[in-house]
This record gives C-alpha cells, structure tokens and sequence, in this order.
C-alpha cells in the first residue's frame, strides 16, 4: 500500500497504520502526519498507538481544541478518567464557549465521580447548544444517576413533542419518566415509536433499570415520606442504593395498557 492510500478518510486497517508508521519515521517533523496516523490507528482499534501519536503531534505542533478531543476521547476508550478529565480541561481553556468541549469534559467529570461539577459542565453546553440532544440526554442521565429523576423530565421534555426530536431522547424521557414514578406517561410515549405490548415490555424493562441501576434519592424521599416509590434499591454506579428500600418492586402495574 502507498502512502496516498493510506491517507484517504477510510484508511484504517493494519497495512494503512504500518504505511503511516514508516512516513512518521521518514519525517519525524511532520506533525500532521502524525495526527493522521493517530487516526489510522484508532479505526483499527490501536487506542494506545493512536493516543501517542495525538501527544507527539501536540508536542511537536501545540495543542488544538481537536487534537485534544480526540485524545480525551481515546483516554476515555482505555478507561483513563482521570487522565481524560485532565485533557478536557486543557481542551476548555483553549475553547470555553464550545459545547462539544464541555459536553465531553462534563462525561469525564460523571465517571470520575463529580456527579455536581457535570451537570454545570452539561448545563453551559446546554446555554451554548439548547438543542442538541446529545448534552441534553447526557445532562439527563447524570441527573437520573445522583437521584434527580423529575429534574431529568425537565431536561427532556420538550421531547415529547418537538418534532426534531430524535427517538432515542423520547426513550431517556421515559426512563425518566418511569424512575420518577409516571410510567402511564412513560408509556404513552413509548407507543409513538412501537406498537402497545412493545411498549409495555419496555416500560417493565425501564422500571427494571430503575430498581437496579437508578435507585436513589427520589426514591428514598417518597420511602421516608410514607409514599410507595416506583423504584427503589439497587446500587448505583460509585455510590449506595436508597436506604432501606426494598430491593425489587417488580414491573409496574402503570406499564400494563389499561
């Protein structure tokens, strides 16, 4: 394979990647060569090759808003939060106004465990970019996770009935929905995009996921006030279950077509 083929957008199979390799020892200067064989390497599945080849390039040519959102993306892949975090975070002091950066930094800052430094990540991305989805189910998601399920309807309400809407935030506004004890609406969203026992097998799978992945804070408030809570238990990712909340619940009666 010559060089020419493996700089085309699609080039990213081992024979591509040891082409690039050969023209980055050829010209060791040549900084974007580098950022095309990060690329290559990272279609082949190469993360780690692919990351260095990103932090040589920046060393020889400086850091750009791109160049370390594809790093931080990669640091991701491979499971390093914190160093993902770390390269964000240099990513928003280049570009504080870009909704990509803080959308990516405020995923960073959930898995590392700052559940309040993400959602103010996601809330700017959201002032920046107000429809796009994208932030909005991850602002969702990590409000769902800390326990703020009736703040993670609000996020994604308008999906309900925004047409641009696309089917996958109707979907996290049911999980919402559900885990804040509303799967009648829950359901009746459902069935915009799938016929009724679809939609009720969805709707116990959503409450599911709510008993054990979502449990938390909503929950736990309706248990102490006397109230039945439509999910309870559970652990959630890096963090407790509701206290003294049942374990399962079972699937809701509100998930079955009246």
């Amino acid at each position: 394979m010559r060089l020419a083929e493996a700089l085309e957008g699609g080039a990213g199979n081992p024979a591509s990647v040891e082409v690039l390799r050969q023209a980055v020892r050829e010209r060791p200067r040549d900084a974007a060569l580098r950022e095309r064989l990060a690329l290559a390497a990272e279609r082949a599945g190469m993360e780690a090759e692919a990351a260095q080849a990103l932090r040589e390039a920046m060393a020889l040519d400086g850091p750009s808003r791109s160049r370390l959102l594809a790093l931080g993306r990669l640091q991701l892949r491979m499971g390093d939060v914190a160093a993902a975090a770390a390269t964000f975070s240099e990513a928003r002091a280049m570009a504080p106004a870009d909704p990509a950066v803080l959308d990516a930094l405020g995923l960073a800052q959930d898995l590392a465990g700052n559940a309040a430094q993400a959602q103010e990540s996601y809330r700017a991305a959201m002032v920046l970019a107000p429809r796009n989805w994208g932030v909005r189910a991850n602002y969702a998601m990590s409000l769902l996770l800390s326990g703020q399920a009736s703040k993670a309807v609000e996020v994604l309400a308008e999906a309900e009935y925004a047409p641009a809407a696309p089917h996958r935030a109707r979907h996290n506004l049911a999980l919402a929905l559900v885990t804040s004890g509303r799967p009648d609406r829950a359901l009746r969203l459902l069935r915009l995009d799938m016929g009724p026992t679809e939609a009720e097998q969805v709707c116990e799978d959503m409450a599911a996921i709510g008993t054990r992945v979502l449990g938390g804070g909503e929950a736990a408030g309706r248990a102490e006030a006397g109230a039945a809570p439509p999910v309870a238990g559970g652990k959630r990712p890096g963090g407790a279950g509701a206290a003294g909340a049942p374990a399962s619940l079972g699937a809701s009666p509100a998930c079955r077509a009246s």
